[in-house]
C-alpha cells in the first residue's frame, strides 16, 4: 500500500490515500505528510481527507505543518480539519491563520473559530473587529462577526 503512494499516476495515489483512511491509522499518517507537496490537486486534498478520517491527535502537527503549504487550498482543507480535530490546541494555529496572505484561508480560519465557539478567541477576534473596521478589506466583516456571535451564543456570554 504505502508503495503506491509514490506511483506515477494521481489516481493510483489517492486510491492508496483513500485505503490508509481508516480511523486510529496512526502508522499512516507520516507517509502520508509527505503527500501534502504533491504536484496534484487532488492529492493534496485527499490527503488532508484522510487525515481527518484518521483523527486523534497525532494528526495535529501534521496539520498544523498543513497551514505553511504554498498551496492556499491546502492551507484552507487544514484548517477545516484542525477544527473538526476538536483539539484545543487547535486555537492558537487558527488564530496565526488569520495573518494568512491568502483571503479564503483568512476567512476560514474565522469561521472555523466560530464554529469551534472557543471563548479564548474572543479577545483577539474583538481587536481585529475594531481594527478591521478601520480596514475593512483585510477580513470579511460578516465573518468576523459571526464567529464572535457564534462563541457568545455558544458559551452563553
Amino acid at each position: 500500500m504505502l508503495a503506491q503512494l509514490q506511483h506515477e499516476q494521481s489516481a493510483v495515489r489517492v486510491s492508496a490515500i483513500k485505503q490508509l483512511a481508516q480511523p486510529g491509522n496512526i502508522p499512516a499518517i507520516a507517509p502520508l505528510a509527505t503527500l501534502l507537496d504533491d504536484p496534484e490537486d487532488a492529492v493534496r486534498l485527499q490527503v488532508i481527507l484522510a487525515l481527518r478520517q484518521i483523527g486523534g491527535p497525532h494528526v495535529f502537527d501534521v496539520l498544523v505543518a498543513a497551514l505553511q503549504n504554498e498551496r492556499p487550498q491546502v492551507r484552507r482543507a487544514a484548517i477545516v480539519t484542525l477544527g473538526k480535530l476538536a483539539d484545543p490546541r487547535s486555537l492558537t494555529p487558527l488564530l496565526q491563520a488569520l495573518q494568512d496572505p491568502d483571503e479564503r484561508v483568512r476567512n476560514s480560519a474565522l469561521l472555523t473559530l466560530g464554529e469551534l465557539g472557543d471563548p479564548r478567541a474572543l479577545p483577539a477576534l474583538e481587536r481585529l473587529q475594531s481594527h478591521n473596521e478601520q480596514e475593512p478589506a483585510q477580513l470579511k466583516q460578516e465573518y468576523l462577526n459571526h464567529a464572535i456571535k457564534n462563541i457568545h451564543k455558544r458559551n452563553q456570554l
